[in-house]
């Protein structure tokens, strides 16, 4: 077999607090997919990736081991393992890994590849290009389960922090007339804008670089930040002004842990008629303005 026909796989376990952060890290700097391999009763995750042919692969390594030992000084005990395997064999592994995801009662999120049939669900199409923003983390599941309640004909979204665009896309299926996303990464944001251009909405999405200082008099009916508490508490009075009267500001990203902190916040604000979604370690908070 030809050399090019070759592909390294390589596996990397990390703790799942630390899933995203090293996702990221290798879509970013080493290989523009991935696999995640999660096994009961063990507090790890797999990550799988592939690296294209041609990179120094040896080098790359390297500056991974020295990111995870950035993040936790725990890893310094960890290796990678590497094997070869045939590039047929690597896209049959990745098709199969990335299986639909199931979130509230109606919406399922899967790859462009599925071409499955289901007829009562609203289907959210999904190129799993980054670990965040796929469906499988707790607050993007729980910010489509708070956002299959509203009715959003005719309303204008704010998605801040918009990741793979998901959330977008799910209003302007349910009938958003415009949503507006904002991300500070800019993988982020082509991520959004190629999701969005999938489901075919782009009359109705925008995505941007930028963040809440981008909005100027602009007004929403419903404000979706799925982002984390370190931002969030910072930006609670320009949050409030910028939601319409009557509508909706859902916040995410939230650990059950902060409930304290962020719910202070809210009564600082007089942000009081909320709703609260629990998902694992997460919460999510759906507030009436």
């Amino acid at each position: 077999m030809a050399e090019d026909d070759l592909y390294f796989e390589i596996s990397v376990p990390v703790l799942h607090s630390d899933v995203d952060a090293v996702s990221n890290y290798i879509i970013e700097n080493i290989a523009s997919g991935i696999l995640l391999e999660d096994e009961d009763d063990n507090l790890q995750t797999i990550i799988k990736f592939y690296p294209s042919n041609g990179i120094d692969i040896n080098s790359k390594l390297e500056w991974l081991r020295k990111y995870l030992r950035a993040i936790n000084p725990e890893y310094e005990k960890i290796e990678t393992s590497r094997k070869s395997i045939k590039s047929l064999d690597w896209i049959e592994s990745y098709r199969a890994s990335v299986t639909p995801i199931f979130a509230g009662n109606s919406i399922v999120i899967i790859p462009p590849w599925d071409d499955e049939d289901y007829q009562d669900k609203t289907t959210i199409i999904i190129e799993p290009k980054m670990a965040f923003g796929t469906g499988r983390h707790e607050t993007t599941r729980s910010c489509l389960a708070v956002m299959e309640k509203i009715d959003f004909n005719h309303k204008v979204v704010l998605d801040l922090g918009c990741g793979s665009g998901i959330l977008g896309v799910y209003a302007a299926k349910k009938g958003a007339s415009k949503v507006q996303g904002y991300d500070i990464d800019t993988l982020a944001v082509d991520n959004s804008l190629e999701n969005f251009e999938i489901n075919h909405v782009c009359d109705k999405c925008k995505a941007e670089l930028g963040s809440i200082e981008n909005i100027t008099d602009e007004k929403y009916d419903v404000g979706i930040v799925n982002i984390i508490k370190a931002v969030i508490l910072p930006i609670m009075p320009r949050l409030k002004e910028i939601i319409c009267l009557g509508g909706y500001l859902i916040l995410s990203g939230l650990l059950i842990n902060d409930r304290t902190a962020i719910e202070n916040a809210l009564s600082e604000h007089n942000l009081v008629d909320c709703e609260i979604h629990l998902d694992g370690e997460w919460i999510t908070y759906k507030i009436q303005m």
